[in-house]
């Protein structure tokens, strides 16, 4: 396993004592002097690794679009409240200033007032400067002015009004230190550093996983009149090799290919187009293709065959492809959109609860695969609405059902990035728990 990390320096220099703790893993380090930089380097890490670990919320917000538009397999280490307040109390250790003596940039100060609030610190003044918008990244990449932040500090330090400045940005604590101005960097916690690396890691495993599943592709004319063609076998065999594939030779209706799920969702759409398009001119036919995935082959198998089914009901004038996941979800046409439909749900327990809250099967285990996903970490209704492609209101509704019946608990809440109100914040009960390992 190979896992980019992208960072400044002193970040990379903090990061990579814990690398030998997972010796499993090989690390390539990708340095920038400003965060901005992260747009040059995100290419290349995306091309030789097999993950990219953000040093933060910074570069990690130059680096989404391209991450975004080339599917790139990324996270970055949180900003937490462990930082802010393990930052403040080794300057109050070391420095023998009080808060108010101190000028602070953070992402959001929300951090920071709830660790102040939560240790019943009473402040008269505060000196913060933040940058919530570095979360907001469908509005558009504005730039971070590292020099705003430096005068920021400079002009309270000139004023009197501060001792001594915390910043959050590397670039920042460098110009700090050169103008002579008493300062540090951020406390970077080994918890959240260890626990960044784990995650990432548990991360490509699960991806790993999923892309080591068995992928069987079941593809006839719809005439049915090449099946023992050997000019459309000899094609197959052609193609097979393109899929890191082997065609049965034992079934010719429909003719059965044998993969890996990784090597299918290593090609672009318009490769699958390509070939599409080709086979048409070639053979002056359409074609019906079941793509199956399953852990077992008699899974994968089942599942391919489910999804060539379905595709007589999409079959109009060209050539059409579904495919049945692990999960027996239907998804199809593909290349057309991302349609899905639950093709049925034989969990009893699932189906139970569903009568209970009133709601769909369907729903229940979204959000139990939701929750999965996410290592069943807290989430609020805005992070489920994303997932489900549904109304807020819905979403909202949805967890207030499962917080009645004792399957969800609240936890807390999480302040959106400086404005609006504050979120609420679950996990899921072990009534949930135990429900979703059966």
């Amino acid at each position: 396993m190979k896992i980019g990390v992208i960072g400044s320096k002193y970040f990379l220099e903090s990061l990579s004592v814990h690398f030998p703790l997972f010796p499993e893993v090989q690390f390539i380090s990708f340095q920038y002097d400003l965060p901005e930089e992260t747009s040059l380097l995100i290419e290349d890490a995306g091309k030789q690794t097999d993950l990219v670990l953000f040093s933060g919320s910074i570069p990690f917000y130059y680096g989404y679009e391209q991450v975004k538009r080339n599917l790139i397999e990324a996270i970055y280490v949180p900003f937490d409240e462990l930082t802010v307040a393990l930052s403040l109390l080794s300057i109050s250790h070391t420095e023998k200033v009080t808060i108010n003596e101190i000028s602070i940039d953070l992402p959001d100060k929300n951090r920071l007032m709830k660790v102040l609030e939560e240790s019943e610190v009473v402040v008269k003044s505060l000196y913060v400067k933040d940058y919530p918008w570095v979360y907001k990244r469908e509005e558009g990449t504005q730039k971070l002015n590292i020099a705003d932040f430096v005068q920021f500090h400079s002009n309270r330090h000139k004023e009197g009004k501060t001792h001594f400045a915390l910043t959050s940005i590397h670039a920042v604590y460098q110009e700090l230190q050169r103008l002579s101005i008493p300062s540090r960097f951020m406390v970077q916690p080994k918890h959240t550093l260890i626990e960044s690396l784990t995650g990432a890691i548990s991360l490509l495993k699960l991806r790993k996983t999923e892309e080591s599943q068995i992928a069987v592709i079941s593809i006839q004319d719809y005439q049915q009149k090449l099946n023992e063609s050997g000019l459309f076998l000899n094609f197959l065999q052609k193609l097979s090799k393109r899929l890191q594939a082997r065609v049965s030779l034992e079934y010719f209706n429909p003719h059965l290919i044998y993969t890996t799920r990784g090597a299918l969702q290593a090609f672009e759409s318009d490769i699958y187009d390509e070939i599409i398009g080709q086979m048409e001119q070639e053979f002056k036919t359409l074609f019906q293709i079941g793509i199956g995935y399953g852990y077992t082959i008699q899974e994968a198998e089942k599942h391919s065959a489910q999804a060539l089914f379905f595709t007589d009901k999409f079959l109009k004038r060209k050539t059409v492809a579904c495919l049945v996941d692990e999960d027996q979800k239907l998804q199809g046409p593909l290349f057309e959109g991302n349609h899905q439909v639950e093709l049925k749900n034989e969990d009893e327990t699932i189906q139970i609860l569903a009568r209970e809250l009133k709601m769909s099967a369907k729903n229940i285990k979204l959000i139990h695969r939701f929750i999965s996903i996410n290592h069943f970490r807290a989430f609020s209704a805005a992070e489920l609405e994303e997932y489900m492609s549904c109304t807020r209101r819905s979403a909202e509704r949805f967890v207030k059902r499962l917080t009645e019946c004792g399957c969800l608990s609240k936890i807390g809440e999480e302040h959106p990035y400086g404005q609006g109100r504050p979120r609420n914040l679950y996990v899921p009960a072990e009534k949930f728990k135990k429900l979703t390992e059966n």
